[in-house]
């Protein structure tokens, strides 16, 4: 735990939302489906797999937005509505934004799902790649790997 120099510091944009996290992540994603590309305006969203007892909101309140799923919750600050983490229905991660970390630096994909709408010219330099959502069976091999071989902080 001492090689990810935790606990994290993290907020929104305009500061309203603040969040620390305190348990490594599971694995990094970069999502090149159409609603993550639309949630975030670029060509794909970053995530980290947060274990859910690592993950606070510190400060502030988020609300619901996005896709609006029963099964995705995703959390975006109310006031600059950047979106921030999503809570999947059931799982015991949060899938959080590392872009909203004091440092995201380096953080940098593992896996990357949803090939099939990467956008032209989008390259992540993540090891391994999906068409669509990585089976459920593998991500015990991601999650192992990305122990061993993903980016940490410097």
């Amino acid at each position: 735990m001492s090689d990810w120099k935790l606990p994290w510091s993290a907020s929104c944009q305009c500061g309203q939302v603040k969040m620390r996290i305190t348990a490594p992540p599971m694995v990094s994603m970069a999502c090149h489906c159409r609603s993550c590309q639309r949630l975030t305006g670029g060509a794909y969203s970053l995530t980290l797999l947060i274990p859910a007892e690592g993950f606070a909101v510190v400060e502030g309140e988020p609300v619901i937005g996005g896709m609006h799923r029963a099964e995705l919750a995703h959390h975006f600050c109310p006031h600059c509505k950047n979106w921030l983490f999503t809570r999947p229905q059931g799982m015991p991660f949060v899938n959080f934004r590392p872009t909203m970390l004091n440092d995201a630096s380096w953080v940098q994909p593992y896996a990357e799902s949803c090939i099939e709408d990467r956008l032209p010219g989008a390259i992540t330099g993540a090891k391994y790649s999906f068409e669509g959502f990585p089976p459920p069976e593998k991500y015990g091999e991601l999650m192992a790997g990305y122990a061993r071989e993903g980016a940490k902080p410097q």
